[in-house]
């Protein structure tokens, strides 16, 4: 049995906008673990057309001479109707092809994302052992096959569709084989420019979040709880990534590193014993941070925590049930400071009920607590969270294209506001923040422990959004 992963064809320009010079491209986490565990099962090819500025004609020429019978991708909203044309593509060529979707969309929206005729079958949740056990399942002779028995899974009997009860989280991530990176084209990956590290890549030691922001779907998905890999087993991935793809730098994926405290410190003091020397960065929330861990995630290597503190209003940030305060913010920032670790902060701009005075107490916000970057990005309310219902009651979506569902474009305003006003809002917030004097000298020392080229990219971006 021959299997084909695709990433469908996606710039950075259409990823990131104006700041596709300095913009993230890693290989694709969730399904380097799809193959890794197809890989017991199946041949197995991976196509990421972003990684490889594929086209449509590319991966029909590459599809062909593959010959799969089976064609897996993993969706978001904003990749769905690409995975649908691809789809359409591969159906073309070969309509025995069986074509698998599974990722945040068809978990959300299971019976709409289903509704395209060319989509066989659907995977929910956390996905390895679902595609496991389907291609176990294909193998067998079509009147042998039963589907019915497979958590998580989507299919049609008939015309039909069905969906099969959840499957249950993996409680022991260790189970899972690492990444099949040896199937991406790993010197295509880069970091965001403001990374250190000449070959960043990235690496997830945790799934879940306790939490329940209202624009977040990752509960959805890996649940609200917090499952990690063993600290041998980090290891052993760290080491793989600096020995074998030659990473100087590491950003740790997981939604929320320190969501336990006592693992932290372990894996800091295994990497501090193994003597890795390998500076990496990581994302947490503002109240699962103190100074005494800081200080050890700073013996260990970290340089960068990015937080998100998404406003400087405490109305609106108990109203996306965030679960901070502004004053725990402060604290984390400057705790970061006097540990020695920059920090990237986000702050959405546009929440649900969001005046323009309220945008203006989160710049204002921002440039109290002063992290080492920030950004804006504007409020998208991606369809199955509880944000998308919280702006269909407070103000007005303004298209259904998913497409068009990223953060620099404007698809929904909060009452009382208007595109131009939202998208004045944002360009004046990066204005006040980067354009201090005291910021660009503090900061300087900052920006030149980068790569050239990372320097290059991030002035050049700058000067684009903020005079064009």
């Amino acid at each position: 049995m021959k299997v084909l992963l695709i990433v469908p064809p996606n710039s950075q320009e259409e990823r990131y906008g104006k700041f596709s010079q300095i913009g993230t491209l890693y290989p694709p986490l969730g399904l380097a673990y799809v193959a890794a565990v197809a890989e017991s099962e199946a041949e197995v090819r991976v196509l990421d057309s972003e990684a490889m500025n594929y086209s449509y004609a590319d991966i029909e020429r590459l599809t062909k001479q593959f010959n799969p019978d089976i064609v897996g991708m993993q969706c978001y909203c904003t990749t769905i109707t690409r995975c649908y044309k691809v789809a359409e593509l591969i159906k073309k060529l070969n309509p025995m092809v069986k074509i698998i979707l599974g990722g945040a969309q068809i978990t959300l929206e299971k019976q709409e994302t289903m509704k395209n005729k060319n989509i066989d079958f659907g995977i929910y949740g956390e996905g390895e052992f679902v595609f496991r056990d389907l291609l176990k399942e294909l193998k067998k002779s079509e009147k042998n096959q039963n589907f019915k028995k497979i958590n998580g899974l989507i299919w049609r009997n008939k015309s039909k569709l069905i969906i099969n009860p959840k499957q249950e989280l993996i409680k022991d991530l260790d189970k899972l084989p690492l990444p099949a990176r040896h199937l991406f084209p790993m010197e295509k990956y880069h970091s965001s420019a403001n990374l250190r590290g000449k070959h960043t890549l990235n690496l997830m030691t945790s799934r879940g979040c306790p939490f329940n922001c209202a624009y977040c779907a990752g509960s959805l998905i890996f649940g609200k709880t917090h499952r990690y890999h063993g600290t041998d087993r980090v290891i052993e991935e760290l080491l793989e990534l600096r020995d074998k793809y030659h990473a100087d730098s590491i950003q740790f994926f997981d939604e929320t590193l320190t969501a336990n405290r006592a693992r932290v410190i372990e894996l800091c003091n295994k990497m501090i014993e193994k003597k890795l020397n390998i500076e990496w960065s990581c994302f947490t929330r503002v109240n699962l941070v103190d100074l005494e861990l800081l200080k050890k995630m700073k013996a260990a290597g970290c340089y960068l925590i990015f937080f998100g503190y998404e406003s400087g209003n405490q109305r609106l940030l108990n109203l996306i049930r965030k679960g901070i305060t502004l004053e725990q913010s402060r604290k984390a920032t400057k705790w970061c400071n006097e540990a020695g670790i920059e920090t990237w902060g986000s702050f959405m701009i546009d929440l649900p009920t969001e005046t323009k005075e309220e945008s203006e107490e989160t710049i204002n916000f921002a440039l109290e607590i002063n992290p080492t970057f920030v950004q804006f990005p504007i409020t998208t309310p991606f369809p199955g969270t509880d944000l998308y219902q919280l702006c269909k009651d407070n103000g007005k979506i303004l298209t259904d294209n998913l497409d068009e569902y990223t953060a620099w474009d404007v698809v929904y305003t909060s009452t009382g506001r208007t595109v131009q006003d939202i998208k004045n809002t944002v360009k004046k917030a990066y204005r006040r923040f980067y354009l201090r004097p005291s910021y660009i000298i503090r900061r300087f020392k900052n920006v030149m422990k980068l790569p050239a080229n990372k320097i290059i990219n991030l002035f050049a971006s700058a000067l684009y959004a903020f005079f064009k």
